[in-house]
């Protein structure tokens, strides 16, 4: 039984299932079939022209496809977004994504999940305050049935919710969870202690009543145990919470009941709707569906009194069988969508979820209790012909929604059948449920395929949040910390250099240093890379600069180096645009021009520049290559001319990336096709006996020109091609920073984000990470420095643009640190800006250290959610910033 308290059917309903294998014949059941002198006439040319496409699953991005969403949800106070498997991803990420649109756009504050009521109390009290680690409490509380719900798509999405709590004050998001399979100490205890404040003359009793009740031990215990106590004992149990229950009901209209005893209430009902709900027989097949009819009445009970108590518009996340406004299986004869449709009309919206293929994670068939080691992935088929996943995927868009009340009549026809449909809950292969799409859902949203959920690592008790009873917490990390910290005089390039001298050591050998930013927008990480460079030039024998930029910004720099040749300033104008425009700042043209004096100085040992990105070929690359064919291989330039006719950038890198980016993907793959038809003819002439350190440049220019026509021939509308992208493009900046090394014999630094230049990949969009590939390349000879700073402004543009102008730049504030974080304690070190080489650091904070925390990455855009960081695993040298100002943006040339 335990496992249907997450969403689906386990043991004791199987056994309804069995005896109930086709729906009884009573008032309102579902057609099966077609009515007499209805035609099978194919749903297809209607349900086409209903449906709308969507641009993916992705939470971040433009909205633009939802606005349809939007018009269908309509004035709904509860939106119930449903799923067809717990264990995707996609779906939890699709959930995220209408959340975002619905808070941003509809008003909607609340988001109502399928798990307990005493966890969502916690992530709420999370969310409002910033106490507590949701890592923690998710650890914690998302066991047993609810395991499914410990990943990361989950956590995502509570820190964007923390995040926008933080940049919108007074005006926050708030968590429920609504299920009742487990009751948490915290509802116990806040019961009381209103009872102690509010009421002491009920406290005896209370306490009495209570007494053995609360949980000593953790939910997977808890659950199992309560499942295996006779029948008489839970039923006492539940007598027991029921009386509290009418003790504070009592109490109502006496002093002391205000806002706090409506809670309190509130708890106690939470506290005894679990009691209630093992109070059932589940052995008995005609028990248990009342239990689950119980269960999901409770779960609509819980959003009611949410809605009415915070007058809070709703998003309700939970299983497509939960939210449907009619059953779709006997052993769940009552939803919690039918519920909410009887209490709220059409101020209820169904969103029912489907997809066709792909995998999800889940337990065996009728496991109890599931434990972590129990879930495993499962490959789903493609739908079988007769289903509704198999006509839904014939409409002619990858992924798509539609408003059913809107289907012309052939798509009500078919609609309006029941018919087989997939339903994945905690364990595979499920059960067949029938479903009627236009009587259960308002709206449906098909995915072609879908893939696994992103699990999350479990805490180990010692550091998950709860201390054993008559536990001692320890002396904590802190001293450790301070010990291995090492002043930081300044992070300006200019004056004595002697405070870095402990990171020289730290650096070793290395040939390659990474320097990160934990924000591009901010000066003191844009003057960092200077001031370390500087040091390594001067006592390491650095001689290179390597920037996340593109390969022809780094060319035309590295030529105003070696010749003074061409204005810097220029060249940052008319190169770094898009999400490079955070780089055409002065701190990088300081730099820039530094370097250059120093090569005046020094003219026979010059220093060096590269870019290693793939977003832009100036066209300086593609006249290179020809200039080079037309001088060596004569022979090939008609050919080579000819493939590149038409790709040669002739508006401004800003324009030209819009452009390409809104090309059709046939024609972007067209181009890719032809710039690496180039490249394989360069390649065969490596060998020739005039291939020599030109034609290896000239090859090198044509590999960077085939990199960004490859970068942009993924297919950015489908997560999974997004993804494979973002991981293309962290491999050809390793692999181009390795070919620099390579060819200048040089030693360089790396200025990038944190998020390129770290040793594991923490970002799910970024399934491979350049630092681990330079570090699995080069071993010890690619040491990296992560930054973190406490508070201060930075330069980002809005949540969600994806092609920044100069003109979205805005300068924003960091907020206070979140609780939990890694920079909460790293701000209690108690130096104002400080470095640690966390290789020698002491074990109490190595292990500290060690473990994966809530830590600020911030890329081009805010707010945004902290990123879950392991520093030790991820760095060499931590390098931390009290406080940070934004960079100094330069005017267009």
């Amino acid at each position: 039984m335990a496992a249907s308290l997450t969403g689906r059917f386990t043991l004791a309903e199987r056994l309804v299932a069995a005896l109930l294998v086709l729906f009884v014949v009573v008032p309102g059941i579902l057609a099966l079939s077609p009515p007499p002198g209805r035609t099978a006439e194919d749903p297809l040319p209607a349900l086409e022209r209903i449906a709308r496409p969507l641009r993916g699953v992705d939470p971040s991005g433009p909205t633009g496809d939802l606005r349809p969403f939007g018009r269908a949800v309509g004035d709904a106070v509860v939106v119930g977004v449903g799923e067809a498997a717990h264990g995707s991803a996609d779906f939890v990420a699709f959930r995220h994504r209408v959340l975002r649109y619905l808070v941003e756009t509809k008003g909607f504050r609340a988001f109502a999940l399928e798990a307990n009521w005493s966890a969502g109390l916690r992530l709420d009290e999370f969310l409002r305050t910033g106490r507590g680690d949701p890592a923690r409490i998710m650890s914690e509380e998302f066991q047993n049935a609810h395991v499914l719900l410990h990943s990361r798509d989950y956590l995502d999405m509570i820190r964007w919710m923390r995040a926008y709590n933080v940049a919108h004050p007074g005006d926050p998001l708030r968590f429920v969870g609504v299920d009742n399979g487990y009751a948490g100490p915290e509802l116990y205890e806040r019961v009381v202690e209103h009872v102690r404040r509010a009421h002491p003359e009920l406290l005896a009793r209370v306490s009495e009543l209570y007494r053995g009740l609360e949980p000593t031990v953790p939910v997977y215990e808890w659950v199992r145990d309560a499942m295996a106590a006779p029948l008489d004992e839970r039923r006492a149990r539940a007598e027991r919470t029921g009386k509290v229950l009418e003790l504070l009901r009592a109490a109502d209209g006496r002093a002391g009941a205000d806002g706090d005893h409506a809670w309190a209430v509130r708890h106690a009902t939470a506290v005894d709707q679990v009691a209630r709900l093992y109070a059932f027989d589940f052995a008995d097949p005609v028990v248990a569906p009342q239990a689950m009819a119980y269960r999901d009445t409770v779960m609509a009970e819980n959003v009611l009194w949410w809605h009415r108590r915070t007058g809070q518009r709703v998003v309700v996340g939970g299983h497509n069988s939960h939210l449907y406004t009619l059953s779709s299986s006997p052993g769940l004869p009552l939803p919690q969508g039918q519920v909410l449709r009887e209490r709220l009309g059409d101020g209820y919206v169904m969103v029912a979820l489907s997809f066709d293929r792909g995998a999800v994670h889940a337990t065996q068939a009728d496991l109890q209790n599931p434990r972590d080691e129990d879930v495993r992935r499962f490959e789903v088929e493609p739908a079988a012909p007769g289903t509704v996943e198999h006509t839904l995927d014939r409409v002619g868009h990858t992924n798509w929604y539609a408003d059913l009340r809107t289907a012309p009549p052939a798509a009500r026809a078919w609609l309006d059948t029941a018919r087989p449909k997939r339903e994945i809950g905690t364990d595979y292969p499920p059960a067949v449920d029938q479903v009627n799409l236009l009587r259960m859902a308002d709206l449906v949203v098909h995915l072609h395929e879908i893939g696994p959920s992103r699990r999350l690592e479990r805490l180990p008790a010692s550091a998950a949040g709860r201390a054993a009873p008559g536990g001692t917490p320890g002396p904590g990390p802190l001293p450790a910390l301070r010990a291995a910290a090492r002043p930081l005089r300044t992070v300006e390039p200019t004056g004595s250099l002697d405070d870095l001298r402990p990171l020289g050591r730290a650096l070793g050998d290395a040939r390659l240093v990474g320097v990160g930013q934990a924000v591009h927008g901010a000066h003191e990480f844009m003057a960092l890379p200077h001031r370390t460079f500087r040091y390594l030039v001067a006592e390491k024998g650095f001689r290179s600069l390597v920037l996340e930029a593109p390969w022809s910004t780094g060319l035309r720099l590295d030529d105003y180096l070696r010749t003074g040749r061409g204005d810097p300033a220029r060249i940052m104008s008319q190169e770094l645009h898009n999400a490079y425009l955070f780089m055409h700042t002065r701190e990088i043209l300081d730099l820039v021009r530094w370097m250059r004096a120093y090569n005046v100085a020094h003219p026979g040992d010059r220093l060096r520049f590269a870019g290693n990105d793939s977003s832009y070929a100036g066209p300086e690359l593609y006249d290179r290559v020809v200039e080079h064919v037309r001088r060596a291989h004569p022979g090939l330039l008609a050919r080579v001319t000819e493939l590149y006719r038409g790709l040669r950038p002739t508006l401004p890198a800003d324009a030209y990336m819009l452009a390409y980016i809104d090309e059709p993907l046939e024609v972007r793959r067209e181009k890719a096709e032809r710039t690496g038809a180039v490249l394989e003819l360069l390649r065969k002439h490596a060998q020739d006996e005039d291939a020599g350190d030109d034609h290896a440049w000239a090859v090198r220019n044509a590999t960077a020109v085939d990199q960004v026509a490859r970068q942009y021939a993924f297919d950015y509308d489908d997560p999974d091609g997004a993804r494979a992208a973002m991981a293309y493009r962290d491999t050809l900046m390793a692999d181009n920073t390795l070919w620099w090394l390579e060819r200048t014999g040089t030693r360089a630094v790396l200025a990038a984000a944190n998020g390129h230049t770290y040793l594991t990949e923490f970002l799910p969009d970024y399934p491979v990470i350049q630092g681990r590939l330079l570090r699995r390349a080069l071993g010890d000879g690619y040491r990296v420095v992560g930054t973190a700073f406490g508070e201060g402004s930075f330069l980002a543009t809005d949540a969600g643009v994806s092609d920044p102008r100069d003109e979205d730049v805005k300068t924003f504030s960091s907020g206070p640190v979140v609780p939990g974080s890694v920079e909460e304690t790293l701000e209690q070190v108690g130096r104002t800006d400080w470095f640690m080489d966390l290789r020698a650091a002491p074990p109490a904070a190595r292990a500290w250290l060690d473990t994966v925390r809530p830590k600020r990455e911030i890329g081009t855009d805010w707010p945004r959610s902290p990123d879950a960081v392991n520093v030790l695993r991820s760095a060499d040298v931590l390098l931390y910033v009290h406080r940070v100002r934004p960079s100094r943006m330069l005017p267009r040339v």
